[in-house]
C-alpha cells in the first residue's frame, strides 16, 4: 500500500518505508510513548505472501433486512443433503450483513451505477435501456465491460446532466448468483444464435442464449452441488438474486461436501509439496477412478484424495472387470446370443435374479436421497456376491456352455451396468458396447425396474456366505490351507443355511456337515476395564479372577453373570477360541467349527488337488485355450495320485495322464 496524495512527504511512499520517519516525526514532536516491535497475525496476499494493509473506503451494498425471511422461507423448500447442512443455511441466512457487491478491479460485471451531482443515482436495468438513455460512446462499445462501458455516458433523470459510470465491478458472486437467467434466456424476447459474443468473447463462444420458453422450461434447477463453503457463497448469491428477481428458489435439491484433503488428511498446498493437478490426476487415475474416490465418502466429514486411495479403488473394480471378462470369454466360445429365451432357472439363478432386484431397489433408493456412499456401497457387495459366489459356484456350468447360466449373468452384469452408470460413466460405457451395444449407448436405455425379489432365499444365500466366511476365518486361525479337505464342520446360529449344507461343503471343503450346537469351543471373557473399572472399583479384581477361572453364568443378549454382579455386552470382551483339534470363528450370533483331524485318505485328497493346481498353472503359462485338451505326464512319487485320476482329468481337460520314472517334475502336452 502507497500513501495517497494530501500527505506531504509521506505522499506515495510504501508503509514500510514511511514506518521510521513516522517515529522520527512523533519523537520530535514530544508525541512518542513508546516505540517498538509486536508479534501478531498478520494478513498476507494468498498468492504472493506480500503483507496486506487495511483501507477504509466507501463500498456498494445491498441491503438483506427485506429479503431476509423471504430467503428462509425459499430455503424451508430446499431437500439439503446431508440434511444438517440445511441448519447451516439457515444460520448463515439469520446472520447474514448486507452485502457488499463492490470491488475495485478492472474485469468484473461493471456495476451499471451512474450518480449524478445533483443527487440522483441513476441505474440502468438493461442493455435495451443502456441504448435508449445513452448520449455518446455506444458506437464503440463491443461488450459490457471495461473498458468500453467506462466510455458511454448517460442523461441523468432528474436534471439531464451528462453522467459517467462508477469505476467499480460487481462482486464474482453476483456474476455467479444469477447464471441461472443470464445464461437460460430469462426475458429474452427471442433466440440468439452464438449468444452476445462480443468483443473479446467474438469467435471464441458460439452457445446460444435462449429466449425466456426455454428459461422457463428449465428453472429452476431440480439439483445443484458444490463444496460447503458455498453455503456463504454460491447457493446464497443463487437464492439471494432468484428470490429478488423471480420470487422462488433457484434450485430444489443440493448437495454438499466438506473440504478436501490429501490422502494424509492434511491440507494441499503447492508449497507444501502434496497438491495434485487435475491434469495429473486424470491422467495418472482416470476420470471414473477420481469420481469413485469422491462418490465413496461421506461428504459431511473432510474428504481424502491421493494415489495410494486411487489404487485401491483401482483395485477393487478391478473385480467386476473380471467377471465382464470372464462372461465375455465363456460367451464368444458358446456363441452367447442374449436373445434367445432363458431356460429353467436352478436355484442359484433364481437367487441372482432376485440378488440384482434387491440391488437395483437399494441403489434407486440410494440416488433418490443423493447418497452416493450407499450407491457405491452396495454395488461392492453386489459385485462380491456375483464375482465371488454366483460366477465361482457356476463356473463348470460356463465351461459347458450353458445357455441359462451366461442369460442370467448377462442380465445381472447388464443391469449393473446401468445402475453405476452415473458414477463411473466411461468404464459402464466401455463395457456396455462390450457386453450389450455398441450402437447404443447405456444412457439412452431406460432406468432398469426391479424384478421380484425372494426375500426368504436372499436371506439364505447371506446365511450361506457367512458360514463359508467364518470357516475359512477358522482355517486361517489354524494355518490349514484351503486345499487341504477336512472331516466335517459343525454350524450353529444358522438354521437359514440347512438346505444348503451341499454348498458348503464344496465351498469348505469338508466331507459332512452338521448343524446343531457347537461344543468345540471354548468361551472366554474378560472385562472390558475403561468401562467395568469405574462401575466396580476395588471388586474388579475379584470378578476379573473369577472370569479367568471360567466361573460365570451365560445370559441372554450377550450378558454375564458373575457373583452378584450382572455385565452388559458393553462391559466384557468375549471371544471363542477351539478346543483342541477344532479350529472355530464365530460373528453375529453364528458358530462355525472345523474338525482339523487328518487322515490318510484326506491327505492325499490335498495333494491331488495341488496337483490340480499346479497342472492349470502350466496350462496358463504356457497359454493353452480354456478350450484345448492335455495329457499329463507325472513322476512316478505321484503315482499314487491316480487313484483319483478320474477328479485330475475333469479339473484340468486332460484326456490322459501317464507315469514317467525319468520325469521329476509333471509335465503336459497339447493334445
Amino acid at each position: 500500500g502507497r500513501f495517497l496524495p494530501g500527505y506531504g512527504e509521506f505522499e506515495g511512499r510504501t508503509t514500510d518505508a514511511v514506518a521510521e520517519p513516522v517515529v522520527e516525526w512523533l519523537h520530535e514532536h514530544e508525541l512518542l510513548v513508546e516505540a517498538g516491535t509486536i508479534s501478531h497475525r498478520y494478513p498476507v496476499c494468498w498468492r504472493c505472501r506480500t503483507p496486506l494493509v487495511f483501507r477504509v473506503v466507501d463500498d456498494w451494498f445491498i441491503s438483506a433486512t427485506e429479503i431476509r425471511q423471504l430467503m428462509l422461507d425459499g430455503n424451508d423448500e430446499v431437500a439439503w443433503h446431508p440434511p444438517q447442512y440445511k441448519k447451516r443455511m439457515d444460520d448463515w441466512l439469520r446472520n447474514m450483513s448486507d452485502w457488499n457487491i463492490s470491488r475495485r478491479r478492472y474485469f468484473g460485471l461493471p456495476l451499471p451505477f451512474y450518480p449524478c451531482e445533483c443527487g440522483r443515482l441513476n441505474v440502468i436495468g438493461s442493455r435495451a435501456e443502456l441504448d435508449e438513455r445513452a448520449v455518446s460512446g455506444l458506437e464503440q462499445l463491443e461488450e459490457l465491460h471495461r473498458p468500453w462501458i467506462d466510455a458511454v455516458s448517460i442523461r441523468c433523470e432528474d436534471c439531464g446532466a451528462e453522467v459517467k459510470r462508477i469505476e467499480e465491478v460487481g462482486d464474482a458472486w453476483l456474476d455467479a448468483g444469477i447464471v441461472h437467467f443470464s445464461t437460460l434466456g430469462w426475458q429474452n424476447p427471442q433466440w440468439m444464435r452464438e449468444g452476445n459474443a462480443t468483443g473479446a468473447a467474438r469467435g471464441v463462444t458460439h452457445a446460444d442464449l435462449p429466449d425466456h420458453t426455454y428459461w422457463e422450461e428449465w428453472f429452476p434447477a431440480d439439483f445443484v452441488t458444490e463444496g460447503r463453503a458455498q453455503i456463504r457463497l454460491w447457493f446464497y448469491s443463487q437464492c439471494f438474486m432468484a428470490i429478488s428477481l423471480d420470487g422462488r428458489q433457484p434450485y430444489g435439491s443440493v448437495l454438499t461436501y466438506e473440504n478436501l484433503l490429501d490422502e494424509n488428511g492434511r491440507e494441499m498446498h503447492k508449497s507444501w509439496g502434496n497438491a495434485i493437478e487435475l491434469n495429473e490426476a486424470l491422467d495418472r487415475m482416470g476420470a471414473d477412478v477420481m469420481r469413485w474416490l469422491y462418490c465413496e465418502q461421506n461428504p459431511s466429514q473432510e474428504l481424502r484424495f491421493g494415489y495410494s486411495l486411487a489404487d485401491d479403488v483401482k483395485r477393487r473394480l478391478l473385480t467386476f472387470w473380471n467377471s465382464v471378462s470372464f462372461f465375455v470369454t465363456y460367451a464368444r466360445i458358446a456363441e452367447f446370443d442374449p436373445s434367445t429365451p432363458v431356460g429353467e432357472l436352478r436355484p442359484l439363478d433364481r437367487w441372482l435374479a432376485s440378488r440384482t432386484s434387491a440391488f437395483v431397489t437399494e441403489v434407486t433408493e440410494n440416488y433418490e436421497r443423493y447418497w452416493m456412499p450407499g450407491v457405491v456401497n452396495a454395488f461392492e457387495r453386489f459385485v462380491d456376491d456375483l464375482s465371488n459366489w454366483y460366477i465361482r459356484r457356476t463356473r463348470r456350468r460356463f465351461w459347458d456352455g450353458d445357455e441359462t447360466a451366461l442369460r442370467v449373468l448377462w442380465e445381472a452384469l447388464r443391469t449393473s451396468l446401468q445402475v453405476i452408470a452415473p458414477v463411473m460413466p466411461f468404464l459402464a460405457e466401455h463395457l456396455w458396447q462390450n457386453i450389450v451395444s455398441k450402437d447404443k449407448s447405456v444412457f439412452l436405455y431406460p432406468w432398469p425396474e426391479a424384478g421380484e425379489i425372494d426375500e426368504a432365499l436372499n436371506a439364505e444365500v447371506a446365511a450361506v456366505r457367512q458360514v463359508v466366511e467364518l470357516g475359512r476365518q477358522a482355517r486361517a486361525t489354524s494355518r490349514l490351507k484351503l486345499r487341504q479337505p477336512l472331516r466335517r464342520v459343525v454350524v450353529a446360529g444358522a438354521d437359514g443355511a440347512r438346505s444348503h449344507a451341499d454348498e458348503i461343503a464344496e465351498e469348505l471343503r469338508v466331507k459332512e456337515v452338521e448343524f446343531g450346537d457347537v461344543d468345540a469351543s471354548e468361551l472366554r471373557v474378560k472385562p472390558n476395564l475403561p468401562v467395568l473399572g469405574p462401575k466396580l472399583g476395588a471388586a474388579l479384581r475379584d470378578v476379573r479372577e473369577a472370569l479367568a477361572r471360567g466361573e460365570f453364568d451365560e445370559l441372554e443378549a450377550g450378558r454375564f453373570r458373575v457373583g452378584d454382579h450382572e455385565l452388559g455386552p458393553d462391559e466384557v470382551l468375549v471371544e471363542q477360541t477351539g478346543k483342541e483339534g477344532w479350529a472355530v470363528a464365530s460373528a453375529d450370533g453364528v458358530t462355525v467349527a472345523l474338525d482339523t483331524a487328518l487322515d490318510p485318505s484326506l491327505a492325499l485328497e490335498a495333494l491331488v488337488l495341488d496337483l490340480i493346481h499346479q497342472i492349470n498353472a502350466l496350462r496358463k503359462e504356457q497359454g493353452l485355450e480354456l478350450t484345448d485338451r492335455i495329457r499329463i505326464t507325472l513322476p512316478a512319487a505321484q503315482s499314487e495320485l491316480l487313484e483319483h485320476e478320474d477328479w485330475i482329468k475333469q479339473e484340468t481337460l486332460a484326456v490322459e495322464i501317464e507315469i514317467d520314472g525319468d520325469c521329476a517334475e509333471p509335465q503336459i502336452a497339447k493334445i
